[in-house]
């Protein structure tokens, strides 16, 4: 019988839960570079997940820009031994846009889908069980797509979700599914901007416990025709009991898609002619089965961050998580430029950026920005809140992202995340150096 540790102890609901892990999880907390030649949105966006374990290894996907042009990276850590492989190239992206989005099957094939900022998707399936070395040669499908966010479902069909851009009509946020040995097909459209011109959805998805309830988390970005009201920002949240095709709000009201900002079921809103200007992160779901969505709300020079969850006839908590920041940065705006996760022990982990703005300034890339970790031990109630490393004025530590469930993919007792250090760039094509850090759980 293989020996076991006794690591961690939880108090929940008054009771004293004993927590055991394999020492094959206990190598080193130190946080490891993975490259140095990151893109100004190495490991963007939110919506798409990045990190697989499974059987033993954890894969880890990027976006690097070294001089031939950006390219999709992959590594495996070795969980017993804590080695990683060398960098594999899945292939290429349009630009800083065309970042990857992972998951993997229930037979441990790993899927992919990057390279599209307004183009088709490009998708690849690993040619052996949980091994990143090879990829099949890709399928393009879909028409100006972006932001691609991909899960496993139960049965091995893999379910998309993307923004979709036009020229002459409102952008939308569509569906598109694969099932096992076919091509991908266009499912629907699930949610739709009530004004032409740019929009975005920032949708990510998570699977229920039990891999049927599927959830969506969103924050909605439209521009009114009158430019003195734009932009409108929304947070919202919507779930499918089949796999997408129909979706209710929390309570179970049914859903009419597409659905829009006034439909959809609403958290919270903005107007900026207000000065509100609200972000959104990954959402999860935790032990007690509740959807958990992150958001933030920024007025001028501040920012407020909250977790978001249910609790019964459409009605939504909003835990304030500033309250929590460390001391040296208790007065920093708090923006979710990130998410939250759970590991198999139940723990809530927060990922979010701080950083000192000017009313007018701009919080994407602000070169104060500094990644900061809150993790929770007692379900949700109170958090601890850690600065990542230390503090750069000139240079962004930034756009973390989780490790999370989406499907077969093994998570462990603490989710672990990828950062960025370094700028967003000037353009769309610029070639940066940027360092993309691993960051094992508690490695803070």
């Amino acid at each position: 019988m293989r020996k076991r540790c006794l690591i961690h102890l939880i108090i929940r609901g008054g009771f004293f839960v004993f927590l055991w892990v394999s020492p094959l999880f206990l190598f080193s907390k130190e946080p490891f570079l993975l490259s140095s030649e990151g893109s100004g949105r190495a490991t963007a966006y939110l919506e798409s997940p990045k990190i697989i374990s499974f059987e033993g290894k954890t894969h880890v996907a990027w976006l690097d820009s070294p001089t031939e042009g950006f390219r999709i990276r992959i590594r495996t850590l070795d969980q017993k031994t804590g080695v990683w492989s060398k960098t594999y190239t899945v292939g290429v992206a349009q630009d800083n846009h065309g970042g990857p989005a992972l998951t993997i099957d229930g037979e441990g094939y790993l899927h992919i889908v990057y390279y599209s900022h307004h183009h088709p998707f490009r998708y690849s399936r690993s040619l052996r069980p949980n091994d990143a070395s090879e990829w099949s040669e890709f399928e393009e499908f879909g028409e100006d797509l972006t932001y691609p966010a991909l899960v496993c479902g139960k049965d091995g069909t893999l379910l998309l979700t993307a923004r979709r851009s036009f020229e002459n009509k409102p952008w939308e946020l569509e569906m598109w599914s694969k099932s096992t040995g076919e091509t991908w097909s266009r499912q629907s459209t699930l949610l739709k901007s009530r004004f032409d011109g740019y929009a975005q959805f920032a949708a990510s998805l998570t699977w229920s416990e039990d891999h049927t309830t599927l959830h969506l988390g969103t924050r909605i970005y439209e521009r009114p025709i009158k430019e003195d009201e734009w932009p409108l920002t929304t947070v919202g949240y919507m779930k499918s009991l089949d796999r997408g095709k129909t979706w209710i709000q929390s309570d179970g009201t049914p859903i009419d898609l597409p659905a829009t900002a006034e439909t959809i079921d609403s958290i919270a809103s903005g107007r900026g002619v207000e000065g509100r200007i609200l972000n959104a992160g990954s959402i999860a779901v935790g032990p007690d089965g509740l959807a958990y969505v992150p958001y933030s709300v920024r007025v001028e020079d501040s920012s407020q961050g909250y977790l978001a969850y249910p609790y019964g006839d459409g009605k939504w908590r909003h835990l304030n998580l500033n309250a929590f920041l460390p001391s040296t940065v208790r007065d920093w705006a708090l923006f979710m430029h990130g998410g939250v996760s759970f590991g198999s022990a139940g723990e809530f982990v927060v990922a979010a950026v701080v950083m000192q703005v000017d009313p007018d300034g701009v919080d994407w890339g602000e070169p104060s920005s500094e990644l900061v970790i809150f993790r929770s031990i007692d379900g949700g109630l109170s958090f601890q809140g850690k600065v990542v490393g230390s503090p750069d004025s000139k240079v962004p530590r930034w756009m973390p992202n989780l490790e999370r469930a989406t499907g077969f993919n093994e998570m462990p007792l603490s989710p672990r995340y990828l950062y960025t250090n370094g700028g967003r760039g000037t353009t769309l094509n610029d070639v940066l150096s940027n360092e993309v850090w691993w960051v094992p759980s508690g490695g803070e």
